[in-house]
């Protein structure tokens, strides 16, 4: 067992980071709470009433479907926060939060932190940088999730849980594990006796121990070390350094450095009466001429200060950074948004280079763009990042630029687009997991606009049509990639569900690669503010289903003797052979019965055994008889039946001689007797009139006992002897 720690706000690796001054400040605030395992923190949409800071425990980001299942999208321990939303500007979750394994963690209340964010200091700063490692893991786990195998993410998810606790103990169960990594329990059991074979780790009833980590780092994918130095590096990056001041002129020695100079050359003096007078004179007339262009001076100074005050304020209060600079990026002018954009004094331009404010890997960038602009005498634009100052962290700015006549300075229009790049990227990581998840349903999914042009597919969409991409019908119809008959159903559903605003499913057959394939398939509208903008839909394979359908159907139709019809199936075909007659869409149909003769003989004297061969016999030869319109149904023990739609009189006895021939030509042999098969046999047609179709069965079997009765049948052979 491990010796209790000491707990401490500081054993985060956020609240260690931040300077003493802001720490005292929020130490009064930091709450310490034990948080037990399986406890859920926030449910998807809750409002952030706390934000926590886990020292002891560690915590999983949880993604859950309608259907019930869920996958860890990532996991926080002393590494991080929880209430991130909070930090990209929103209040609420969009996933579920829960205790992945337990201890203590400290919570401060969001209204506590959000101020501390706004102030735009160290806390701004540091959480920004882990909400850039947070999307790396998240990134990162449905990239490993999607093409690694379950006992790589079995480890990464170890390493990764240790390096947020001290010791290599974990208490945890498979069933939770698999429901993290969103797999099989059983691929999580199968994986976990790998590794404990191996001597890696040893587990018992919850109890993980990793006896060789290293051995476990041998075996990770490299997701786990992509993430990990993500982690390392944000908590690695300091404030940018300021240069010195330089020492500034005074303008107070302006005069005595005049006086020195006055002394150095002093003016000539006029030696006669005369000259001093035209002096004088010179020197009053010149005083006027200087009262009247100073007054001129004054109005034109006026007018001046009056449209350099309004287009000043334009100047300084526009939400853009506004920069003038040399070639060698020395700032010669920036207005008040710029200044607070680098963090520096206006009144210190001179002092300042442009470049000083970036991050090393874009200076040659930014160096070529100045020499591009001022070379090339033409509006450029790029992008580049800002190193992180005391007053905020990195910076992603959008550089507009312009030459000036001379094309020695260049002018430009700096925009920070952080935000916008966050969010793109936010955005951008939750549509790869959106495709991780659609492409991963074990079935075919698609989305339709309102013209039933496809706006996005799933893999397994892609796959069965046999494309290489799920880009390849984007903008594409049915009638792009299916049979007219086939497409044509297919709009008119996509038709009906966005008139109705009803979901609909069917059943269809079609043609896959050749084979035959049944499908299962729902249709719903997409619905926003209230308007119906496409479709969404799905299918799925039931072939398997519907085979065995219909083979428990035939199953249930036929008799397992024979393998003819039952009597209630054949009865069936007899009643819809009535109707077509009824209605005229057959002319004649004939019924034959046949009564094998001597069976209940055979089953007395030779055994049960006996009888079901000379009836699987007789119902082997009268299938190879049968025409392709032909029904045939065994309607009790010994008697069997023939439907032949289309056919006469003429026609059935012709039947019922090449069968009487067929049955009696086999000898079979039963111990030390042997025989032939006879049969005996009837035809009557059926009649429009006839109250039910068993009408004609009842002739059938009405002329049969008068014809045995009158000895005409072929029953001379007799039972084997």
């Amino acid at each position: 067992m491990l010796p209790a720690l000491i707990q401490n706000a500081r054993q985060n690796r956020i609240i260690s980071a931040l300077p003493m001054t802001v720490y005292t400040r929020l130490e009064d605030d930091l709450e310490i709470v034990s948080l037990p395992l399986g406890q859920t923190l926030y449910e998807a949409g809750d409002s952030l009433d706390f934000v926590y800071f886990p020292t002891t425990c560690i915590v999983s980001l949880i993604f859950a479907t309608e259907n019930g299942s869920s996958s860890e999208l990532a996991m926080t321990g002393n590494d991080g926060l929880i209430g991130i939303p909070l930090v990209l500007g929103g209040e609420t979750t969009t996933h579920k939060v829960v205790v992945q394994s337990a201890g203590e963690a400290y919570r401060l209340r969001t209204e506590v932190f959000t101020w501390e964010l706004d102030q735009g200091g160290y806390l701004q700063r540091l959480c920004l940088c882990y909400a850039q490692a947070l999307m790396t893991q998240m990134a990162q786990s449905v990239v490993c999730n999607r093409h690694h195998s379950v006992v790589q993410q079995l480890c990464r998810w170890l390493l990764q849980s240790l390096d947020q606790l001290p010791g290599n103990e974990l208490y945890m169960t498979q069933e939770l594990i698999a429901s993290m990594l969103g797999v099989r329990r059983e691929a999580v059991t199968e994986a976990a006796g790998k590794l404990q074979t191996a001597g890696l780790m040893q587990y018992r009833r919850g109890h993980i121990t990793v006896t060789d980590r290293p051995g476990l780092e041998a075996r990770v994918c490299e997701c786990y070390g992509v993430v990990r130095a993500e982690y390392d590096r944000i908590f690695k990056l300091m404030p940018a350094t300021l240069p010195k001041n330089r020492t500034r002129p005074n303008p107070a020695t302006l005069r005595q450095r005049a006086e020195a100079r006055f002394q150095q050359t002093p003016p000539t003096m006029p030696t006669t009466t005369w000259d001093t007078e035209r002096l004088v004179h010179e020197l009053q007339v010149h005083q006027i001429e200087l009262e009247m262009h100073n007054e001129e001076l004054r109005h034109a100074y006026g007018e001046a200060d009056a449209l350099r005050e309004k287009y000043a304020d334009i100047y300084d209060f526009a939400p853009v950074g506004y920069f003038t600079i040399d070639r060698h990026s020395l700032i010669l002018q920036l207005n008040l948004a710029g200044a607070i954009l680098l963090g520096i004094k206006r009144s210190q331009i001179g002092r300042h280079r442009f470049a000083a404010a970036i991050k090393p890997e874009y200076l040659l960038p930014f160096k070529h763009f100045v020499e591009d602009v001022l070379d090339d005498k033409a509006k450029k634009n790029c992008e580049i990042v800002l190193a992180a100052t005391n007053q905020r962290p990195e910076a992603i700015v959008r550089i507009e630029a312009v030459p000036d006549e001379s094309t020695s300075e260049c002018r430009m229009v700096v925009m920070d687009v952080t935000a916008e790049k966050l969010a793109e990227r936010a955005v951008n990581l939750r549509e790869q997991y959106q495709r991780a998840l659609l492409d991963n349903f074990p079935f075919m999914v698609w989305l339709k606009d309102e013209q039933s042009r496809f706006l996005a597919v799933n893999a397994p969409f892609a796959e069965i049509h046999g494309w290489s991409s799920v880009d390849i019908p984007v903008g594409k119809t049915d009638f792009d990639i299916s049979p007219p008959e086939q497409a044509e159903t297919y709009r008119a559903d996509d038709l009906a569900v966005l008139s109705s605003g009803e979901r609909k499913s069917g059943e269809e057959l079609i043609e896959i690669n050749g084979e035959p394939h049944w499908l299962e398939t729902y249709k719903s509208p997409v619905v926003m503010d209230g308007n119906r903008i496409g479709t969404v839909g799905f299918s799925r394979d039931i072939t398997k289903r519907k085979l065995m359908e219909g083979e428990l159907r035939r199953l249930a139709a036929t008799d397992p003797l024979t393998e003819l019809f039952t009597r209630k199936h054949f009865l069936t075909h007899l009643e819809a052979a009535h109707v077509d007659l009824k209605r005229g869409a057959e002319q004649s149909v004939a019924v034959l019965e046949i009564n094998i003769d001597y069976l209940q003989s055979i089953n007395s004297n030779l055994g049960h055994a006996a009888g079901d061969a000379v009836l699987r016999l007789v119902s082997g030869l009268l299938r190879d008889e049968l025409r392709k319109t032909d029904v045939a149904g065994r309607i009790s023990g010994e008697k069997f039946a023939v439907l032949m739609p289309g056919s006469d009189a003429a026609d059935a006895e012709s039947f019922a001689e090449r069968l009487r021939k067929t049955v009696a030509m086999p000898k079979i042999i039963l111990g030390e007797r042997q025989g032939a098969v006879s049969i005996s046999l009837s035809v009557a047609l059926m009649d429009a009139a006839d109250p039910t179709a068993e009408a004609v069965l009842e002739r059938a079997d009405a002329f049969l006992t008068l014809a045995k009765a009158a000895g005409l049948t072929d029953d001379r052979s007799g039972p084997p002897h």
